[in-house]
């Protein structure tokens, strides 16, 4: 795949990123909400709709390329497919619902297993974190810079303290500087890639939370790994 392949892909996905701030406003005032597996496990008619537009999208633009996403049966989705889209269409959908604050778009696009496109869209902030492989990573068209390391005793750590072990949680606790929640793995993730947070943990990431940051971490330098630090499967979480 070449360069100019790519910035024909990320220009077309731009655009639709732009069509999709003047959609997001009405789906919002109409908002409907549902539960799925638990009463905090929420869905709205923004996350539909905005997945069923990037279908659209995909079918008329790349009808070869498949999609990987939340609200949707995956069980088709294998190795062997060369063009793949990963989506989360709200990452955050609590904090829609209850904030209207905190949560965005991602958007990952892997040839060949490899990830070549990414995008974390704060939409409230109206924020476009992008990674493109071969050019960078940027926010709202400036480069992003290596962080800096550093020690633990000196990083804001972001992990979900609900659903840790009461020990783990303690020695976070005690050995990092302090601890947030964002709620939104997209937007913990990208406060890592601009060095506010020294690292995001999730204990239990599906695909399309993760997507996006297999390219910031690797044009960044900055680490992903698993609790005991084996190597993730972009498939699996």
């Amino acid at each position: 795949m070449t360069d100019k392949t790519l910035q024909q892909i990320d220009k077309l996905i731009c655009s639709w990123l732009k069509q999709i701030d003047n959609v997001i406003p009405q789906l919002i005032m109409e908002m409907t909400t549902e539960t799925k597996r638990h009463r905090f496990d929420l869905v709205t008619n923004v996350d539909k709709q905005i997945q069923q537009q990037f279908q659209q999208f995909l079918a008329t633009h790349f009808p070869e390329h498949q999609l990987l996403a939340e609200e949707k049966s995956n069980e088709m989705i294998t190795n062997e497919i060369n063009h793949l889209w990963i989506m989360d269409p709200i990452d955050g959908t609590a904090n829609l619902v209850k904030q209207q604050e905190d949560y965005c778009i991602i958007l990952a696009y892997f040839y060949e297993g490899k990830p070549m496109l990414s995008y974390v869209y704060d939409y409230p902030h109206k924020k476009l974190y992008k990674a493109i492989r071969g050019e960078g990573a940027f926010c709202n068209g400036i480069k992003m810079e290596e962080p800096p390391s550093l020690k633990l005793e000196d990083a804001i750590i972001s992990f979900n303290a609900q659903v840790m072990n009461l020990d783990t949680v303690q020695d976070l606790f005690d050995a990092s500087f302090s601890y947030r929640l964002v709620g939104a793995c997209g937007l913990d993730s990208m406060r890592v890639a601009k060095g506010q947070f020294g690292a995001h943990i999730n204990t239990n990431p599906k695909p399309w939370d993760i997507a996006a940051q297999f390219l910031f971490a690797e044009l960044l330098n900055l680490k992903m790994t698993t609790l005991d630090g084996k190597a993730i499967d972009h498939l699996k979480g």
